[in-house]
Parts: C-alpha cells; structure tokens; sequence
C-alpha cells in the first residue's frame, strides 16, 4: 500500500494487486481513496472519494480493457475502455448519463505504459544504458491521447524496513510537462512515486488514518503581497509578478499570453498583466440564434457528462431565464446573474459535481456554479467551457487575497470570461489562467500540481476602468 501526501499533506491511498494468467495474461487492481479538508474561501470542505480500478492485459502487455468506478458522496460514475480493433471505445455512466459510448481511432504511436515498460527493461539488460520511448496513452476522464516520454533509468534495491526489493527506477514527462518519477518493482507495482515535490506516493505496513479526524488538509489561498484598489470589480488592468519557486524551468509555461493576461516569463517569475474581458462599450453583441459555423467553437454548444445541456430540466430552466431575449450579451448576463443569485455559496456535496445535480442541490463552490453556467448558456444557444487557473480579490483597505479557481468563458465573436460566483459578465483584471477544463482538452491538472505550494503573488500598479477611460 501506498500513502499519498499532496504538498505534505497525507490525502489517501492506493492499493495494487496483480494476476497473472498461464496464458500470458495480466490482470491489475488497484484501489485508490482520498480523503481531504479543503480550506480557503469559505467554509472548510471535506470530500472522500474512492476509485477502483482493473486493467486486463494480453500476452503482449498491450491493454485489453480498462474498468474504474468511482464512488463519492452517494453517486457512482463508471468509465470503460476497450481496444476493438484501431478504435479505443470508451463508455461513460454517471449522474444523468447512462452508457454514453465514443470510439476514438487509435494513433499509430499508441501503446500501452506496461508494454514500454517491458520494452524500456529488455534494453535496458541488452545495454546497460538508460533506455526511453516516447508515445501517447488514452486519458478517458478527459477523452483524448495524451504524449508521455517514459525513461528506464536505472535498477535499484528499494529499502523497506528490513526488506530490500529489487526495484527499476522510471522517469515520466507528460504533455504538460508534469515530471513523474517513480520506483517500481519488477512487476512493475509501485513502491514510490513523487511529482515535482508536490504529490508524493510512499510504501507503507499500515494504511495512514483518514476520515474525519485523519482527513489532509488542503488551502486553496495562496500568499498575496502588495495592495490594489478595494473596488476589484472595476479592475480593467493589473501588473502582478508570479514566483512559482523550484519550478522546472524547462518545463512548459503555467501561464500563455491569451485574453486574460499579457505574460513574460524568466525561469520560475512571471511577470503578468492582467486583463479585463469585459466587452467595449462599441461592442455590438450578435443575436440569437447565432450563427456558429466553426467546429472548434460549435464543440462548445455540446452536452458533456459535467454540462448536460441536454437534460430536461436545464433546458427549462434555461428557457425560463433567457425569455425571449435575443441579445446574446444581456442573455449571457441573465444566465449569469440567475446562477449568482441562486446557488449558495458554499461546497457542494462532491469535488466536483454535474450541472444536473448543482440545479438540484442549489449549492456549490466555484466548480459547480461554473459548471452550471455553462450547460445553461449551451442550452441557450451559446458556446460556452469551463476554465480554471488563480483569482485575486482584496479587502476594504486594498490588501490582495487569492485562490485556486474555477469559472466559465463564451464565445460571442470572441471569448468573454464570465464568472458566476461573483455576478461578473466579462470578468475583471483579476484571473490567471491554467487552462481549459472540458473534454478532448489537456486541462490543467499538472500546471496545478506544480504550483501547489510553491506560488506568491506581487501585486503592482493597477488601472480601473474610470482611469483607463
């Protein structure tokens, strides 16, 4: 078993087991469950959650078939993978989906990680050198190939108590430059695991208290120096210096240039302006229906398992908002301020929950309010997709204050933040932005497990829009 700490912090567990079959056959469980306080931004919220797992290999180590269901809070969500000739079929059950089936074709790059496991091993012993592969591997969660650069590096023993366990040691680099370094042994169970500091996974004889009392406690805010304007919402531009201390400088920017901020990169200092995206007073919004003909955008009209704009009582609801308003801006707004004004501000019951159960809860912290935005503004006839990344704020005396985030973003010609959580169609110079949290995206989970523990924020000089003109 292995203990796993995110930023010091012991979160849960994972629990392997293999079987291996007379006809070459692999058989993997694993059994993964978290238990966390989240503090920062409100009240503290627990979550505990479990997910197992089984993964059938053949002869050849390539995969089979892969099972995972995961159990929080009352609700069950199963996602299934199988190879079925050159396409992955990938099926998803959840909170208002039942056996929702896509079929991907299979990239000629793709492998199994266990088959480049026993590749990487048998260079390895043939050369006595460090040996590595580069492929991609299917992400169902987010349904897309995603490019992994694996490294055999070396054998070792891996001391446990008394025991000395002959051990490969693996190097991982993901698209989006998260750095895995792990210890297995020789089957390839791991005994460590450790990325960039932040996340942290160590054998263990006792399984480490979780639940209520034991539960890791994890704080969104982040450490804010310098001051602002009281009046965050009227923030048309903001200077901030971002220190991500001990990043990886070869690694891949947190932060692109894009419409929420201007970015200059030095090692692990980001010098940023942040930008408004609330629309010019010239702006002539189109109406609706609008007229997408962009696939890249028309894929935001969608539903997905997280924004069921499909589901009855969204479109409804959506419905009974918009009315018969036809200016897409002051629609959006509608949507917006009927989330605001409807959803307590406070945790939801799950991480994070379906639009479908955030309008029935009526509660939820900036995932679920984001979520519900933007199944109604797709029901409503616009793009809309979940971002997340950092927000600021300050005090009545100016004083920053900042968190881990979650919002919405819709394409009216082009993308307008809009978050819900504070009332704001076309958000103020307060956001940085990890990336796009939908399907067929990279996400930011990586960017975020880098900068865990690691980020200070200096606010400098500011422009409101009075100011701005």
């Amino acid at each position: 078993m292995l203990a796993v700490a995110v930023a010091g912090q012991v979160l849960g567990t994972v629990e392997s087991r293999l079987e291996k079959s007379a006809d070459g056959t692999w058989t993997s469980h694993e059994l993964v469950t978290f238990s966390l306080i989240r503090e920062g931004g409100g009240d503290d919220a627990q979550f505990s959650s479990t997910t197992q797992s089984t993964s059938v290999y053949d002869a050849k180590h390539e995969l089979v078939s892969d099972v995972e269901i995961e159990r929080e809070a009352g609700v069950t969500i199963t996602r299934k993978v199988t190879i079925e000739g050159n396409e992955i079929v990938s099926s998803y059950s959840g909170p208002g989906r039942a056996d929702e089936t896509k079929r991907f074709a299979l990239p000629d790059d793709y492998r199994s990680s266990l088959a480049i496991d026993f590749e990487l091993v048998e260079e390895w012993r043939r050369t006595g050198q460090p040996a590595t592969r580069s492929f991609s591997t299917f992400n169902a969660d987010r349904e897309r190939f995603e490019q992994v650069e694996l490294t055999l590096t070396g054998e070792t023993e891996f001391r446990h108590g008394d025991e000395q366990i002959p051990a490969y040691v693996f190097r991982a680099t993901e698209e989006d430059g998260t750095v895995l370094d792990s210890i297995v042994d020789h089957d390839f169970i791991p005994l460590s695991v450790n990325a960039a500091g932040t996340f942290v996974a160590t054998l263990v004889d006792e399984a480490p208290k979780l639940g209520e009392a034991g539960a890791g406690r994890i704080n969104s805010e982040l450490p804010v120096t310098g001051r602002t304007t009281s009046r965050w919402w009227e923030l048309a531009e903001q200077q901030v210096t971002v220190t991500v201390e001990g990043d990886d400088v070869e690694a891949p920017t947190l932060w692109e240039p894009n419409h929420y901020h201007r970015v200059e990169r030095e090692g692990e200092r980001y010098e940023m302006t942040l930008l408004s995206t609330r629309p010019d007073p010239n702006f002539v919004a189109p109406r609706l229906p609008l007229d997408i003909r962009d696939p890249e955008i028309r894929r935001y009209l969608e539903p997905t398992a997280m924004a069921q704009s499909d589901n009855p009582k969204i479109a409804a609801e959506a419905k009974k908002i918009v009315g018969g308003e036809t200016n897409s801006i002051i629609a959006a707004g509608l949507i917006v301020d009927a989330v605001f004004r409807s959803i307590d501000k406070q945790a939801g019951v799950r991480g994070s929950a379906t639009a479908s159960e955030v309008l029935q809860n009526g509660a939820g912290d900036c995932t679920e309010h984001a979520v519900l935005v933007v199944a109604l503004m797709r029901a409503a006839g616009i793009p809309a997709r979940v971002v997340d990344g950092i927000v600021f704020a300050s005090d009545q005396g100016g004083d920053g204050m900042a968190g881990y985030h979650a919002w919405a973003e819709i394409w009216l010609g082009d993308w307008i933040g809009v978050d819900a959580t504070v009332n704001e169609t076309g958000t103020s110079a307060r956001y940085l932005e990890f990336g796009i949290d939908e399907p067929g995206s990279l996400g930011s989970g990586g960017k975020m497990m880098r900068s865990i523990g690691k980020t200070k924020i200096e606010l400098g000089p500011h422009l409101t829009y009075e100011e701005q003109g």
